[in-house]
């Protein structure tokens, strides 16, 4: 086989550059490999130090000059490592973490920042468990979120509906476009909200030494704990409490708030009712939580 060496001229924009480049590479080449003056059988390759060390510093100037004066930009092929999700926090901790319901009435899913510096976009998918087939659907796109619009690694899925079990993925794009491999996946359904009725609750309503709040909800919920969480108005954690409903029938419950919890007079306070099933590693997997409720304090 006869090596061809003979440049090739181009027309295009940046055909001084690139014939200047075609020049020098196959003058360098010649150097290594000189045409026989009488058949290939006298083909021999040189294997001068200096010649091959001059080869590579010519090769590797002329290179970086062509792709930097094309304006052309080397892309990394690999792929950035899969996403980790969050680990969802054990019921009685605050802040809540990880995969949970949320009170706007969606799922609320966290994860953790990427470590690499140039991703662009989490891709989030959504797959649907079937309790009739026994069987998980496909997973499908539910939202693609850029970082450069993201504060926090957060998502709600609003598009989750009450009672149907939904399992999630997560995949991580970087600049070159590479997408990582799924994530592992989590799993979390919804059960009714308690908002049928608060009390007290209200920018007028009050709480005194009794210290009793009542709520109300449909009987058929199927929740095995309900967790009441009390907070400032400015968001500051007061209590929370983990405790079995007492009453499975009638659709109403009331819970004292411990003697030892201080509350001040005259202060804002804001409660909430969450409620949790199936539980697994002793985080529950199913539940709901209410929205806010505020009182004034005006006992003591």
């Amino acid at each position: 086989m006869t090596l061809d060496f003979r440049p090739r001229f181009l027309s295009s924009p940046m055909s001084k550059i690139i014939n200047k480049l075609n020049y020098l590479t196959t003058f360098a080449s010649q150097q290594i490999h000189p045409r026989p003056r009488r058949s290939l059988s006298t083909f021999r390759l040189s294997t001068e130090p200096r010649r091959m060390r001059w080869l590579g510093l010519l090769f590797s100037f002329n290179f970086a000059l062509l792709i930097s004066a094309c304006g052309l930009d080397i892309e990394d092929p690999t792929p950035p490592s899969p996403p980790v999700w969050v680990q969802k926090s054990l019921p009685e901790e605050w802040p809540e973490r990880g995969i949970d319901a949320h009170e706007s009435g969606g799922i609320y899913l966290e994860w953790e920042s990427s470590a690499e510096e140039d991703i662009t976009t989490y891709k989030i998918y959504r797959a649907t468990w079937y309790d009739i087939s026994d069987s998980l659907g496909n997973y499908n796109l539910v939202t693609n979120l850029e970082t450069e619009f993201i504060s926090k690694m957060e998502y709600i899925d609003t598009g989750a509906q009450i009672g149907i079990p939904y399992y999630y993925k997560l995949k991580v794009e970087d600049a070159s476009d590479n997408q990582s491999k799924f994530s592992d996946s989590l799993f979390y359904s919804l059960i009714p909200q308690l908002n049928i009725w608060m009390i007290p609750n209200g920018s007028s309503a009050t709480l005194g030494n009794i210290k009793t709040l009542s709520w109300g909800y449909q009987y058929s919920i199927e929740m095995e704990y309900f967790c009441l969480t009390i907070l400032t108005g400015e968001n500051e954690f007061i209590y929370r409490d983990i405790f079995l409903p007492g009453d499975y029938i009638n659709g109403h419950e009331s819970w004292q708030i411990p003697t030892d919890v201080v509350l001040d007079y005259g202060w804002v306070y804001q409660w909430r009712i969450d409620t949790g099933a199936r539980y697994i590693d002793d985080r529950e997997t199913s539940g709901s939580e209410s929205a806010w409720a505020t009182f004034i304090y005006v006992g003591d």
